[in-house]
């Protein structure tokens, strides 16, 4: 596991362009990928998505 769950991190688009923040809540182990809390453009409440840790950057100012 790359991400902690409770970190913020970036998502990254299909053309892994920023799409924007996002919190990791959960890792499945299983299938290799990050349950997020993404906020979607034009939304106010956060949903929550599935995304490969390839999908998934550390912002700049992270350790």
């Amino acid at each position: 596991m790359k991400f902690e769950i409770g970190q913020e991190v970036i998502v990254l688009d299909t053309e892994f362009k920023p799409a924007g923040n996002a919190i990791v809540c959960h890792y499945e182990d299983s299938i290799n990928k990050y349950e997020v809390a993404f906020v979607y453009p034009n939304k106010h409440q956060a949903d929550h998505i599935t995304i490969p840790e390839e999908r998934l950057l550390l912002p700049a100012f992270s350790k």
